[in-house]
C-alpha cells in the first residue's frame, strides 16, 4: 500500500492562477467587468472571504480595479503585452512576499525552540544538512532539496511533531523562493553565511541569537525577491 503525503493547499493562489490564465488565454480583456463576488465564489467553489484574499493581491498589483458601487474590472494597463507580463510577474512576487511574512512568524519560534532543545545528534544533523547545502552544484537540476533539508533538520531539533509538519507543509514555498534568487550572482555565498549564523546560534544554545539570524536571512531573501525578481 502506497500512501502519498498530502500537500498543503493555498486556495486563494488557485484563484489568482485561474484569473491569470483567463487573461493569458484572452478570455478576459482589459476593461472587462468581472462577475460578482457571489457568482465567482460559487463558480470557484470557495468562500467569499477566500476570494477577497485573492482580489486584495490582484488589486494591489494593478491587475484589477475596484470601483465603489461598480464592481471590479480588469485593468486597462494590460493593453500592452509587455505590461501584462510585468504585472503578472508582480502578482507572483507579491504572493511570495506574503508567504515570507508568514515564515517570519512561525520559523522564528522554531529556531528559538531548536536552540533550547537541540541534542548533540540534532546539531550533527543540522550541520550535515548545512554542509550538503554548501556543496550544491550551481548547475544542478534541483538545488532546493538541500535548502529544504537544512530548515527541516532545524524543525526536527524542536522535538515537536506539529512544528516539523508545518515546515514540511511549506516545502513548496522554500522551493519557490529559492528558484527566484538562485541565479543572482553571489547570492549562494550570502545564503551560506546566513545559514552559518543560524547554525552557530543553535550550537551556542542561544535562542535570541538564533531568532535574529533567521530574521536576517528572511529579510535578505525578501530584499532579493523585491530587487532582483526573476521570472522562471
Amino acid at each position: 500500500m502506497t500512501i502519498k503525503k498530502i500537500k498543503y493547499h493555498r486556495v486563494y493562489e488557485d484563484v489568482i492562477e485561474q484569473i491569470k490564465n483567463l487573461i493569458l488565454e484572452g478570455n478576459l480583456a482589459p476593461g472587462d467587468v468581472l462577475p460578482t463576488e457571489r457568482e465567482l465564489a460559487q463558480s470557484f467553489g470557495i468562500s467569499r472571504g477566500t476570494l477577497r484574499e485573492a482580489f486584495r493581491i490582484l488589486e494591489r498589483e494593478g491587475l484589477i480595479e475596484a470601483r465603489p458601487g461598480g464592481g471590479r474590472f480588469l485593468s486597462k494597463a494590460l493593453d500592452v503585452a509587455e505590461d501584462r507580463s510585468r504585472i503578472l510577474d508582480n502578482i507572483e512576487r507579491a504572493t511570495i512576499i506574503e508567504l515570507l511574512e508568514a515564515r517570519e512568524l512561525f520559523e522564528t519560534g522554531i529556531v528559538e525552540l531548536a536552540a533550547k532543545r537541540a541534542t548533540d545528534e540534532d546539531i550533527a544533523e543540522i550541520e550535515a544538512a548545512f554542509e550538503a547545502w554548501g556543496q550544491i552544484d550551481q548547475n544542478a537540476e534541483d538545488r532546493s532539496k538541500p535548502d529544504q533539508a537544512f530548515h527541516l533538520s532545524i524543525a526536527k531539533a524542536t522535538h515537536n511533531v506539529v512544528l516539523v509538519n508545518m515546515i514540511e507543509l511549506h516545502m513548496d514555498l522554500l522551493q519557490r523562493t529559492l528558484s527566484k534568487t538562485a541565479q543572482i550572482p553571489g547570492r549562494k555565498s550570502e545564503v551560506y553565511e546566513e545559514h552559518l549564523l543560524i547554525l552557530q546560534a543553535i550550537k551556542e544554545r542561544d535562542p535570541v541569537k538564533a531568532k535574529l539570524a533567521l530574521l536576517n536571512h528572511l529579510s535578505r531573501v525578501k530584499e532579493n525577491i523585491q530587487k532582483n525578481y526573476i521570472h522562471v
